[in-house]
């Protein structure tokens, strides 16, 4: 099958996006501006780039400004604070704010971890005296950030298997930068996700220690698209207009993925085969709260938030306003 030309893939996008609507999108209007930022680490962001590659959100009525920013808790700050109007952050950051108080709500899913095809796993070197949890004891483990969900899969795991959840050091490495510390000895363990992840086991020189983001659940929420609520109750046509055409490209993305790898490698500014042996994550088309809670109650029980809550209070829905 041939890739689809830009044209192509926009106007089937657009036509997606626009029957979505319901034909409510007039292109006669003036385009609806929406500053948005997803984070450097953004290969779990493919719907959201393709979209705006192809011409899909123009052609829905929207002048997309994508810019990143270092991390999800960034994201998630700029949006409580009204300088970005929506963001794509890891959903543990968004569930940590929100079950602060902080007035943001979950518009779109982005990426959903499943255990059919793992995008990242606990990783030690290929001859390193490691073989279970009970080896890692007092040992270093890098994470790319204390706020992604790898936090509170590795205190489940830990807490399962009877120990206490600081019986590892937990550091933050930039996930790029884990191979050579763990080359160097100077972290006996990273947590590495796509593509990384896919980067690091085609060398041969690292392997899976445990799928440690299975603990979780074998589907979940990895990460989302979020907005300040008074932003998305005052733009609930833009946020219609946006989650549509998104919904549009994550369904094309999920389904084209050998025709497309070329194509995403570019976007994502992944390294050539880095979705040779894992494809990009699968993604997610509507938000379901099935697959929001396992991360809420996990993070809970790991005493990440105070308490869980109900999933369903976090999804906002332009279309009953």
């Amino acid at each position: 099958m041939s890739t689809p030309t830009r044209a192509q893939f926009g106007g089937t996008l657009a036509a997606a996006a626009v029957a979505a609507l319901g034909g409510r999108v007039a292109r006669a209007q003036a385009p609806l501006a929406v500053h948005a930022a997803i984070t450097p680490v953004y290969y779990d962001a493919v719907p959201v780039l393709y979209a705006q590659h192809s011409g899909a959100f123009e052609k829905a009525g929207i002048e997309l400004q994508l810019d990143r920013l270092p991390t999800g808790a960034a994201i998630t700050a700029a949006i409580a604070g009204g300088s970005l109007d929506i963001g794509k952050s890891t959903f543990l950051t968004v569930v940590s704010a929100f079950s602060r108080g902080v007035p943001i709500v979950a518009i779109a899913p982005a990426a959903i971890y499943l255990s059919s095809t793992p995008t990242g796993a606990l990783v030690v070197l290929t001859n390193a005296p490691v073989r279970g949890l009970a080896d890692l004891v007092g040992k270093t483990v890098a994470v790319n950030s204390l706020s992604e969900p790898t936090r509170p899969a590795l205190d489940v795991w830990l807490v399962r298997n009877g120990f206490a959840t600081d019986a590892i050091k937990l550091i933050e490495v930039p996930m790029a930068a884990m191979p050579a510390a763990l080359d160097a000895h100077r972290i006996d363990a990273a947590m590495l996700t796509t593509p990384v992840y896919d980067e690091a086991l085609g060398t041969g020189k690292y392997r899976v220690l445990s799928p440690v983001l299975d603990e979780i659940a074998p589907r979940w929420l990895f990460s989302a698209f979020v907005a300040s609520r008074s932003w998305a109750n005052a733009n609930r046509s833009t946020v219609r207009r946006f989650t549509s055409a998104l919904a549009a490209s994550a369904a094309y993305t999920n389904t084209h993925r050998a025709e497309l790898v070329p194509l995403v490698t570019s976007l994502v500014g992944a390294p050539d085969g880095a979705f040779a042996r894992t494809p990009w994550p699968t993604a997610g088309i509507t938000l379901d709260p099935a697959d929001m809670q396992p991360l809420i109650d996990a993070a809970a029980r790991a005493g990440l938030i105070a308490s869980t809550f109900d999933a369903r209070t976090m999804i906002f829905q332009p279309e009953k306003g």
